[in-house]
């Protein structure tokens, strides 16, 4: 009888410390909320924006392109951060690698068109997201990733995303400067995008596969499994300068 009323005081016991993120994992949502894959990229330059995706969690690395980070993101409607590393990618985007899960939004699998229905997030905090609607720039004289004005300032680094089949957001990249045409039929303000097209050319970049992985023991208690890097490293000169040496 013992036996069988401490199972359930155990479970009670284990389930205390869960978070608020635990909370709405075990809330009986039949489906994962995904409508928040932005995050907010700490690193020793100084704080920008990116968004979290299929690949990864893509940033412009106008901070810094390697070197130690924290991740502000959201796992469904939870703020979360993690400490990771950022690591150099195919040019725009920098890759900021975490050793948990985000919000992982697909990537629009076409170049976007008018038609389509489009808005830009972000989030400024870490705990809040901004967004507003914005619309794909077309016209003579236009030509490339461009965005009409929307009348809202827009960061760089902000997420632009498009409405899916669905309902999902799909990624469609990252807000990444302005242009201005000063005269003629297209004049006005534009914003610039890093678009699909840049993210076909991250997914050209070869790697080796498989990968060995190896396990990492945090201290919160989560084990998970990280690949192996093999660092480069150059052979010391031989003494002397001179070719004589040992093959």
């Amino acid at each position: 009888m013992r036996r069988t009323v401490a199972a359930p005081l155990l479970a009670l016991t284990a389930l205390a410390p869960l978070s608020g993120c635990s909370a709405w994992f075990f809330s009986g949502e039949e489906r994962t909320d995904r409508s928040r894959p932005v995050v907010l990229l700490e690193t020793t330059g100084g704080v920008e924006l990116g968004a979290a995706t299929e690949f990864g969690v893509l940033a412009l690395g106008s901070t810094a392109k390697d070197g130690p980070c924290r991740v502000r993101y959201f796992l469904g409607p939870t703020p979360m951060v993690e400490a990771g590393v950022v690591r150099p990618a195919k040019a725009p985007f920098v890759l900021a690698e975490i050793d948990l899960k985000t919000q992982m939004a697909r990537a629009l699998d076409r170049s976007p068109s008018a038609a389509d229905d489009l808005w830009v997030m972000w989030t400024p905090d870490g705990q809040t997201v901004q967004q507003t609607a914005v619309e794909l720039a077309v016209g003579d004289g236009l030509a490339g990733d461009l965005l009409a004005d929307p009348g809202v300032e827009l960061p760089g680094g902000a997420t632009v995303l498009c409405r899916g089949p669905a309902g999902e957001a799909l990624f469609v990249g990252l807000v990444a400067g302005t242009a201005t045409v000063d005269a003629g039929p297209a004049e006005g303000r534009y914003y610039v995008f890093a678009g699909v097209d840049r993210v076909r050319e991250l997914l050209a970049v070869p790697h080796d596969f498989p990968v060995d992985m190896v396990p990492k023991y945090r201290n919160d208690g989560i084990s998970v499994m990280k690949p192996v890097r093999v660092e480069a490293e150059s052979a010391p000169p031989a003494a002397g300068g001179g070719g004589g040496g040992q093959r």
